[in-house]
């Protein structure tokens, strides 16, 4: 079974192939190149940026400005950039950051850690099955209940706000545990198991012969996609037709199908208030509470993503993601707006939508970019009281941006004494990077940040992989590949 971790950092490492190389970096090659011939200076070796310009730099064709000015808010071109106030790194020996305790399971690898209703809930599983969930209250020296299932767990099955990962994990929603096991390494079948949090009980079982996961949900109903297996003879090859996606309503009740609807080729899926919203090509649909489609609407390009924000479907269309836009869709389905940024990810938190891809932007409901950031941004984790985004970003992706929200103000950058660098979890004391160090660790370390100052306090470097780390309260939790779950105190 793949590692989340390893297949995120080997993606990376061919991204960033042309400036760096995979493994351990240090304080000259773990930063943003020079742009242009500008010499290389500082406390991190990147080329110092100009100072901010006397007047503002218009964003965007199209970009709507403050409102009751002329002046686009925190929205500046790459030249006049305003830098991370303070810029961190590693500059000498971390002492260890060590485990407060250890819980074993019986399981190869700990592959996801979720939280909800006050409590942790485990993903487990060995080779080909069988896989587990399991619960584990804060403090507790072992698991409150282990349920078991055929199977192994199914990769990117759980609902995902930020559509950006494929990762294990369960949805956890109004009383229940929502689990995807199944063999669909082999393309034969997947299950989504409804299980009673406080007991681990399974409620009920749907299955498919297909990759099932849980998109969100509506009016009462758990909202399903089953996406058609491909089994491609060779390893590049591609379906020679769009594969179906049926969307299922599922009553959350007894885990019968309310109503269904089939597309070709779907490309995103949003779940609102009242509709679910599907896209296939530059086609966007709407289907009501009761499966009935509302409306069908033709958008400027082919939509790479959707989320929903209040009354507004908002969507990245466009052939490339470096090339995309941003549209605003009313629940009616008129076009309200467009917005020429760049999104490869898209966070919706209160009233705005964060997005990120060569920048870091916020824009409302009505399409007002809040704010701007021109820095590179992947990767983005949120901090669980919503105050904090954190991005992985420089040139060779090897730093940590953090952004205050909602206002967007960078306190600081987090550089990691590597090539590849990411954030993986947060608390309000902790942040915590990951980074490939293969010389000093069995491919990746942790690194034990302080939150509120960026400055690295202590280093893990685990004998065994990484898997998953969440942070939940003011502990760390980590899975490993070895089957051991950690739980790590704060560091701020």
């Amino acid at each position: 079974m793949p590692t989340r971790r390893r297949t995120l950092a080997l993606a990376a490492g061919l991204v960033t192939s042309l400036t760096g190389c995979l493994g351990d970096g240090d304080g000259s090659n773990g930063t943003d190149p020079p742009a242009g011939d500008a010499p290389r200076t500082g406390t991190d070796g990147a080329a110092p940026t100009p100072a901010p310009s006397a007047t503002p730099t218009p964003g965007p064709e199209g970009t709507p400005t403050v409102a009751g000015t002329a002046e686009p808010n925190r929205t500046a071109d790459r030249v006049t950039a305003v830098p991370p106030a303070t810029v961190t790194r590693v500059s000498e020996d971390l002492p260890d950051w060590t485990a407060d305790r250890w819980i074993d399971t019986d399981y190869a690898q700990v592959l996801g850690i979720d939280a909800g209703d006050g409590r942790l809930y485990v993903t487990m599983g060995d080779e080909d099955g069988p896989s587990a969930v399991a619960a584990l209250s804060p403090g507790g020296p072992e698991f409150d209940w282990v349920q078991s299932f055929a199977g192994e767990p199914t990769a990117g099955s759980h609902h995902d706000p930020t559509g950006t990962a494929d990762i294990w994990g369960v949805t956890v929603d109004d009383g229940a545990v929502y689990s995807v096991h199944g063999r669909a390494e082999s393309y034969e079948w997947t299950a989504l198991h409804a299980l009673d949090p406080g007991t681990g009980t399974q409620r009920w079982s749907f299955e498919r012969e297909r990759y099932l996961g849980v998109a969100g949900f509506l009016d009462g109903a758990v909202v399903v996609r089953a996406t058609e297996f491909f089994e491609p003879e060779h390893s590049h090859d591609t379906p020679e037709e769009p594969l179906e996606t049926t969307v299922y309503a599922v009553d959350p009740g007894g885990g019968d199908s309310q109503w269904s609807a089939s597309v070709a080729g779907m490309d995103a899926l949003a779940v609102g208030s009242d509709a679910v919203y599907v896209a296939t090509g530059r086609t966007l649909s709407a289907y009501g509470s009761g499966g009935e489609l509302r409306w069908e609407r033709d958008l400027p390009a082919t939509v790479r993503l959707a989320t929903v924000l209040g009354d507004t479907v908002v969507c990245s269309v466009g052939e490339r993601a470096d090339d995309s836009s941003l549209v605003g869709v009313s629940a009616d389905g008129a076009n309200r707006w467009t917005v020429p940024l760049s999104t490869r990810w898209a966070l919706p938190v209160g009233d705005r939508v964060y997005v990120g891809n060569d920048s870091v932007a916020a824009v409302t409901a009505d399409g007002t970019v809040a704010w701007r950031v021109p820095a590179p941004a992947h990767d983005p984790l949120l901090a669980p009281d919503g105050s904090r985004l954190y991005t992985r970003t420089n040139v060779r992706m090897n730093a940590v941006d953090a952004y205050a929200l909602p206002g967007g103000d960078r306190p600081y950058r987090f550089v990691t004494p590597s090539d590849n660098g990411w954030p993986v979890a947060a608390t309000s004391e902790t942040l915590v990077a990951e980074a490939i160090t293969p010389k000093k660790a069995d491919f990746t370390s942790l690194f034990a940040v302080d939150a509120a100052t960026g400055e690295p306090r202590a280093v893990y470097r685990p004998s065994a992989s990484v898997m998953t780390v969440l942070g939940f309260d003011k502990s760390v939790y980590a899975g490993f590949g070895d089957g051991r779950l950690g739980v790590f105190g704060g560091v701020g």
